[in-house]
């Protein structure tokens, strides 16, 4: 695994009013920005290097005007959120399924989700088949992957 992510926790506070909770923090420095099972996809704010436009926080300002913040989406269109109300390390999972009929939350941190996730200790309605045992890929083993011998991308 090549992953982690470093980001400039305080310069973030600074600039934009977030403060995140400290085991999506953790799960940042350890993994980074990439995919679970090539199925969840854990967004990170952005940091030096970050491949892509699109980031956590991209036009969402704190406090969010709705309350939440999502974390995560599936192939499926479902959407892995914090209901953020109070401290960030009180914050909730909330898992909106694609159809948005009906949120489900949890009463836990987004690590102790994910990790019983991939227990199956919980088992919101995914839209998508969730490919056990998990694994992660970061955004640079998933490129590294579109790369073919000669360094382009394969098929270009």
């Amino acid at each position: 695994m090549d992953g982690g992510d470093t980001v400039d926790w305080e310069a973030l506070r600074t600039e934009t009013g977030w403060v995140l909770p400290a085991d999506y923090r953790d799960f940042v420095a350890v993994y980074g920005l990439g995919a679970i099972s090539d199925s969840i996809g854990v967004l990170t704010p952005p940091f030096a290097g970050y491949p892509y436009e699109d980031h956590l926080l991209l036009g969402v300002p704190w406090p969010p005007v709705d309350g939440m913040l999502t974390w995560a989406s599936n192939e499926a269109g479902d959407d892995f959120l914090w209901k953020c109300v109070g401290e960030p390390d009180a914050w909730r999972v909330v898992f909106r399924p694609r159809d948005r009929r009906r949120d489900h939350e949890f009463d836990m941190g987004m690590a102790e989700f994910l990790l019983r996730l991939v227990r199956r200790e919980v088992s919101p309605p995914l839209g998508a088949e969730l490919e056990l045992p998990a694994t992660f890929e970061s955004w640079r083993e998933e490129e590294e992957g579109l790369l073919d011998e000669d360094g382009d991308l394969e098929g270009f």
